[in-house]
């Protein structure tokens, strides 16, 4: 398991505050700002993005009023969806989302990062066994779950 953290560069403190967070738990994330790998823009950073998505496994996006100027957050979200991540969302203090954002699960405080580390240990075996629409993907019995915790 690995946590890709999505961000707009003025959230960066946000998101830093929050891979250490995680990071002190035991749970491995992908942190750009962290990265000094990352350089360049167009072809070669979508790319590198893409690899360091696709060896994750769930995305969490920091969202603030100024995501809403971010090129690179909806990419990432697009890229996950597609892959069916979990998705969660931190919302920085007065961000209102947009409709098609209020779907994922949404992170309001450092405490419920803890609620959310809880989700993403409880095994998939324990999921299907919590729902009873055994049509469900583990990414939305995920969002389900972590929704009834917060």
């Amino acid at each position: 398991m690995k946590i890709f953290i999505s961000h707009k560069d003025v959230d960066s403190d946000v998101a830093t505050q929050i891979n250490k967070y995680l990071s002190s738990r035991g749970i491995q994330t992908y942190l750009d700002v962290l990265d000094n790998s990352v350089s360049g823009s167009g072809k070669k950073l979508t790319q590198h993005l893409m690899r360091q998505l696709n060896q994750c496994t769930h995305l969490m996006t920091i969202l603030s009023k100024d995501t809403r100027y971010s090129w690179w957050v909806p990419f990432e979200i697009g890229m996950a969806s597609q892959r069916r991540f979990p998705i969660a969302n931190y919302l920085v203090e007065g961000v209102s989302l947009p409709s098609f954002l209020e779907y994922w699960p949404r992170l309001k405080r450092l405490s419920d990062l803890d609620k959310y580390i809880i989700a993403i240990h409880k095994p998939e075996v324990e999921l299907n066994k919590s729902f009873e629409y055994k049509g469900l993907e583990y990414s939305d019995q995920f969002h389900k779950y972590l929704k009834s915790i917060l």
